[in-house]
């Protein structure tokens, strides 16, 4: 661009303005930030101009640098060299303990052959703090990248040991549950045959000439051998693993009635008022209409249990917006003891003196499988509260 040629080739000689040009040039490249040294080399390998006075004329004939630049050799590459390593590597300025030197070809205007060349001297300070830079935002880029590896595999870490710690748990309750089951099953088989044998008796006894009172009285004897007949027969179907069909429905006000029919002798007796409170949407739901008796017969007996003669037993069912029917029942009991809140429905955990703690377990499983929910509380006042979910016909 400042047609150099006669600059090179004449070795420096006064050739008018354009060398001024030339060297007001050299000079600016000279005060280039981080530059200390800028030589010019001709054809010959001496130094034509320099930025420091002392180097002009001089020439290094063993310069490996230079000779490759004379041939158009230009090395992107910046290679930090020790002061010392060659004889031009003199007079530097003081603190100047190592440098980046490379070598420019100078062509001429047609570029097919190269004039001379621009050795250059450069401080690194500036590039190695901008290396230093790169690097410590590397190594910080690299610490907030594990950082969020490590707090993301930790909280997958802590979500997989409770998912496994309940997974424990659910593996334990069903081993259990599967002892009872395996028990129940055996025990139900075997009083089906019991059963058979006081319906026949009752039935046979209904055709003497006996006074009503007794004749009432075998008749609820049936009712029930009828009823405890469905509950076994239901009971050894889910033991085949039969889970049922979507098409299964019950209408809970009529199962409702059901039970509280079965405990209306016990209810009298004690002086038990019960209060029932319906719903106003449809009270169909899914699911077997005989283990949703059971469920609900297993939560009466309980309510009934825990509370004292003169109570008030109380059951309300309801349509929710989520597309399940929710049944509440409470009572006038003492409710349950902290301690066993989070175990109730725990195999074999009981409250009761004489109770076994594998209705309300059953209870929820059976729940469950028709696709809701049983769960337990206290009362604000007093009392239980239990509330059981199911999927409710839309």
């Amino acid at each position: 661009m400042e047609n150099a040629t006669a600059y090179f080739v004449n070795k420096g000689a006064d050739n008018g303005p354009a060398d001024q040009d030339i060297e007001e040039l050299l000079s600016h490249v000279s005060r280039i930030p981080d530059v200390f040294r800028a030589n010019v080399y001709s054809g010959d390998g001496t130094i034509l101009w320099s930025s420091d006075v002392e180097m002009i004329g001089k020439s290094y004939p063993e310069n490996e640098e230079l000779a490759a630049a004379m041939r158009g050799l230009l090395d992107p590459e910046l290679n930090v060299i020790d002061r010392g390593a060659k004889d031009e590597h003199v007079g530097f300025p003081d603190g100047v303990t190592s440098f980046i030197e490379y070598y420019i070809p100078i062509r001429t205007r047609d570029g097919l052959s190269v004039v001379g060349a621009v050795e250059v001297y450069k401080a690194p300070g500036a590039l190695l703090q901008s290396i230093q830079r790169v690097r410590t935002y590397a190594w910080l880029g690299a610490l907030a990248a594990g950082a969020a590896l490590f707090g993301g595999l930790a909280v997958v870490v802590t979500y997989a040991s409770r998912v496994l710690v309940r997974q424990e748990a659910r593996t334990v309750e069903t081993e259990r549950l599967a002892v009872v089951g395996e028990m129940a099953s055996a025990v139900a088989h075997g009083l089906r045959n019991p059963l058979a044998s006081i319906r026949s008796c009752a039935e046979l006894t209904l055709d003497d000439d006996i006074p009503d009172s007794s004749r009432a009285t075998l008749n609820d004897i049936t009712d029930q051998v009828d009823r405890l007949e469905g509950w076994i027969r239901s009971f050894l179907i889910r033991s085949r693993r039969d889970p049922g069909s979507l098409s299964d429905q019950a209408q809970i006000d009529q199962v409702i009635a059901r039970c509280f029919d079965g405990f209306q002798p016990q209810l009298t007796r004690r002086s038990i008022a019960v209060v029932v409170t319906p719903g106003t949407g449809s009270p169909m739901v899914l699911g077997r209409a005989a283990e949703l008796e059971q469920v609900l017969n297993t939560i009466l007996s309980n309510a009934i249990e825990a509370m004292e003669d003169d109570g008030i037993l109380g059951i309300t069912w309801t349509n929710r917006l989520d597309g399940t029917l929710e049944v509440q029942v409470t009572d006038t009991g003492p409710g349950v003891p902290a301690d066993m809140t989070h175990r109730v429905f725990e195999p074999f955990e009981t409250g009761k003196a004489a109770g076994l703690g594998v209705g309300l377990a059953l209870g929820r499983r059976i729940a469950e499988r028709m696709g809701g929910s049983l769960d337990l509380a206290n009362g604000a006042l007093q009392g239980a509260v239990v509330t059981l979910r199911l999927p409710a016909m839309i």
